[in-house]
């Protein structure tokens, strides 16, 4: 899957205008605040229907607009897209000119994987930046995932509710049955996909000469010697106390180990960002094979955090993926000649394309 072409009307400081699209490398130049990082956003919100840097909807719509718009055409497969986010956050999607409105099923068409300065969240905050990264990769492993994750959520939504409420224990535990249910439906598509995941991260980090050994680790958000409504059982006390549940598939996580040491204690900022990118290239090879279809690959500042050896085999090796990419850089010559020779090169001025 690709996009051959993208509209952008009213989006953060980006001129309205109509962009045709390489399937292959798309590069981005400009100086600072020329609306590089805004169009690869607008990349990504076409995918998967959020920003990568803000969750309020105000900061993406032009100054003195009521609405956003963004509307591309795919090809393999073919589609017509169109995405309006308007200041009383109410939102119109379209499929091939006819209303949408399950977004998960424009995401199965656009996956997008982006790689930014966010990114490094991954590996120095918290679970709640992790599980994004879980949750999306599962979600186009198993077919199952998303019907899952809304009945789970659902009744976790209605027990968090109950317990902060001080509700008689029946009433609190008549939620445990779906939650574990579909926990333990949660819990099996994750551990599965990471089953695949790891040993694809092995290989990426490998073409990348990465110099250490990661351990990626699966933590599935309680302790699996219980089954979930026994763990429930014997946390309730707490869980009422608290106000909230404690455990579940919600509270899932990963870790990253370099000789049992976390990696945000061992590798440096270039080395991180080099495992990001390799855990994010296994996640597209993932879903190129079990999603049936090509994910795009966004890398905002790509030449940040690497010296000039580095950043070339890189490259190198980022061209050998069979995927539309789309880079940014303050440097239009940051590529060698030969790899520029593959690339549409996108000049931006002041929110313009030249």
């Amino acid at each position: 899957m690709h996009i051959s072409q993208l509209r952008v009307e009213n989006f953060r400081n980006l001129a309205n205008q109509v962009v045709p699209l390489s399937d292959k490398v798309n590069l981005i130049t400009g100086a600072n605040g020329a609306g590089k990082t805004s169009m690869l956003e607008a990349i990504y919100y076409f995918g998967r229907q959020k920003s990568f840097r803000t969750s309020k909807i105000k900061e993406l719509i032009q100054q003195g607009k009521p609405y956003f718009r963004i509307i591309g055409k795919t090809e393999l497969p073919n589609h017509h897209i169109g995405i309006e986010r308007r200041e009383d956050l109410s939102t119109q999607m379209r499929l091939d000119r006819q209303p949408q409105k399950n977004a998960a099923h424009i995401s199965k068409i656009v996956p997008v994987i982006a790689v930014t300065a966010h990114s490094f969240q991954l590996i120095d905050a918290g679970p709640a930046f992790r599980r994004p990264f879980i949750d999306y990769g599962t979600f186009h492993y198993h077919q199952h995932f998303i019907q899952a994750w809304q009945r789970y959520h659902r009744a976790l939504k209605n027990r968090n509710a109950a317990l902060k409420q001080k509700m008689p224990t029946a009433a609190i535990q008549s939620f445990d049955a779906v939650l574990t249910e579909q926990g333990h439906q949660l819990h099996d598509m994750r551990r599965a996909y990471f089953a695949q995941l790891i040993p694809i991260l092995s290989e990426q980090l490998q073409r990348l000469n990465f110099p250490y050994t990661i351990t990626l680790s699966y933590l599935p958000g309680w302790n699996e010697l219980y089954a979930l409504d026994a763990y429930l059982t014997r946390h309730f006390a707490n869980d009422l106390r608290m106000g909230h549940t404690r455990y579940g598939p919600h509270r899932a996580d990963f870790t990253l180990t370099v000789d049992g040491i976390e990696v945000s204690q061992r590798l440096s900022r270039g080395q991180q960002k080099t495992l990001i990118l390799a855990l994010y290239l296994s996640q597209i090879a993932l879903i190129s094979q079990f999603g049936h279809t090509r994910p795009l690959l966004i890398i905002d500042d790509i030449a940040s955090e690497f010296d000039a050896l580095r950043r070339n085999h890189l490259l190198e090796q980022l061209m050998g993926f069979d995927c539309q990419m789309f880079f940014s850089s303050t440097e239009a010559d940051f590529f060698d000649a030969s790899l520029r020779r593959h690339a549409f090169l996108m000049q931006m001025d002041n929110g313009h394309i030249r």
